[in-house]
């Protein structure tokens, strides 16, 4: 999985097909064997440099596995049952794992991934009315900063994101999302200030926050709202 993930961020944004056509290397275009798409070992065996031409390999694409790889573990573990649920709850992993990472690299996001991870949503949350509560608050707050900013604040792929989140997770723990979107994006872009790897006004891509500040109101939402002092 993580290496299929890896196959679609490097795909997608360069509009090739990702169900067609040999894996290769981006500098020299060596089509790449077997040995050479073993998740992490062939990472390691070639020590991070293409085989035939020893052009660095980017390190993300190790990255990507080891997480999706560690992450599936935990998972399993903390639900102990694999059950329909759990099977949605992977694929949400996968698809939001994709997007963050394919937005930090290219400030792109891919609409079939943001469907993909809608529609998974869906079978497991269900089709009421409750849940667009949460998405009205999603789209109302990011939405509205795009609009306000004219897409220089957000892109559009950030509401998109928004609008799956507010969804997936109800309107109060959408909230909760969100400030933590935003807690994480000023430390991380803060850090890189002071590190001088980008200036006050450079852009940093929003979408990789969105997906954190789900996933940590997903597990621990309902108890930072305790924390917090709010009714449920």
């Amino acid at each position: 999985m993580g290496s299929a993930a890896n196959a679609l961020i490097d795909r997608l944004p360069r509009n090739e097909s990702w169900v067609s056509g040999r894996s290769h290397c981006d500098k020299c275009k060596h089509v790449l064997n077997w040995y050479d798409l073993l998740p992490v070992f062939s990472y390691l065996l070639v020590k991070g440099k293409c085989r035939y031409c020893k052009s660095p390999i980017p390190p993300r694409n190790l990255l990507v596995e080891m997480f999706l790889g560690l992450a599936f573990i935990v998972l399993s573990w903390k639900f102990s049952v694999v059950s329909g649920q759990t099977i949605l709850l992977f694929g949400i992993l996968w698809v939001t794992t994709i997007i963050a990472v394919m937005d930090w690299e290219t400030k792109l996001v891919s609409e079939a991934i943001v469907i993909t991870w809608a529609v998974l949503v869906l079978m497991s949350v269900g089709l009421s009315l409750s849940p667009l509560v949460g998405v009205v608050t999603g789209v109302g707050i990011i939405g509205g900063i795009w609009a306000a900013t004219k897409g220089k604040a957000m892109g559009f792929g950030d509401v998109e994101i928004a609008a799956v989140m507010g969804y997936w997770l109800g309107w109060q723990n959408t909230l909760v999302g969100l400030w933590l979107a935003f807690v994480t994006g000023a430390i991380v872009g803060v850090y890189q200030i002071i590190k001088g790897k980008k200036k006050l006004k450079s852009e940093i891509a929003f979408g990789p926050f969105l997906v954190i500040g789900a996933w940590m109101a997903y597990f621990w939402g309902d108890t930072i709202i305790r924390w917090m002092g709010f009714p449920y």
